[in-house]
């Protein structure tokens, strides 16, 4: 008796692997890029295929980045309040402060951070219960430029790109040089802690330590970066208005073409389904069987 259930429960989970690894898309990167050319917000499945997220929005702009529920935020100038966030079926709300938000990211806790052009680009935070507090101001060397890009690692350590440099922010706001002599225009992390950063006409990676490498070169009209999974990085590329897909050796397709005006990019890995989780509760089971 005990043998023919561990022969089901073994033929059950293997049978769940197969239905999971057939269901490949399922957890996929899903990939959503904000135009303020018709003010969408578009969605990509893991195989370029497009529909609308949401639509009818006032006047996006970079910023767009995914708490850890799978919530998606926007920087909409035509909000009222600077930021919407969306559910996972694209119903917006108003979120945050009226501030002038250029760009925004997230921590692991829901805290949101947005780079804001009110008074010398001042850094807020913002608590998942909407709780406003100033976090850094003027992130960067005087007279530098503007900030182009916010990124926060699994350490909820906050990075922004500031003009020529790209300044490291702990949890208290204490900040360092992170990176300097650079002209960057977008930053994202992967998810073993890597900084990429699109400087004119390259991807440049840097490690925790800050030590650089390029990991893609001969670009040009990159505006935002974001991270998928098994080494992905997805581009925005405004001049061309294509999305490009780079490898993790940094080899570049064009992933999506015919967008108006893309200004932001962020890129939602699912969970593994149901199916996983009764794989593995089946496998649990054998073991136990056989104890």
């Amino acid at each position: 008796m005990r043998t023919n259930r561990q022969q089901f429960y073994r033929v059950f989970f293997a049978a769940s692997m197969l239905i999971l690894l057939a269901s490949g898309p399922i957890l996929a990167d899903n990939v959503y890029v904000s135009c303020w050319g018709g003010n969408t917000i578009k969605k990509f499945d893991s195989r370029g295929n497009m529909s609308i997220f949401a639509s009818g929005l006032g006047f996006l702009r970079r910023g767009l980045a995914f708490d850890s529920s799978g919530n998606l935020y926007a920087v909409d100038w035509g909000s009222g309040t600077d930021i919407t966030k969306f559910d996972s079926s694209g119903n917006g709300s108003a979120f945050g402060p009226g501030l002038g938000a250029e760009d925004i990211a997230l921590d692991s806790r829901g805290n949101l951070y947005e780079a804001c052009s009110d008074i010398w680009w001042t850094i807020y935070k913002v608590s998942p219960r909407g709780q406003v507090s100033m976090f850094a101001d003027y992130p960067g060397p005087m007279g530098s430029g503007h900030v182009s890009g916010l990124a926060c690692n699994s350490s909820d350590n906050l990075y922004v790109s500031f003009g020529s440099q790209i300044t490291k922010f702990d949890s208290s706001g204490h900040q360092s040089i992170f990176a300097s002599s650079l002209s960057v225009e977008g930053i994202a992390f992967d998810s073993s802690g890597n900084l990429y950063a699109a400087c004119g006409s390259t991807i440049k990676e840097f490690d925790s330590n800050g030590n650089m490498s390029i990991f893609a070169s001969g670009l040009s009209g990159i505006w935002d970066l974001a991270c998928g999974s098994s080494g992905n990085i997805y581009a925005i590329n405004n001049d061309s208005g294509t999305i490009e897909k780079f490898d993790s050796s940094g080899n570049m397709s064009i992933f999506a073409s015919g967008l108006n005006n893309p200004c932001g990019i962020a890129v939602l890995v699912p969970e593994p389904t149901t199916i996983l989780l009764l794989g593995l509760g089946g496998m649990a089971l054998v073991r136990r069987r056989k104890r």
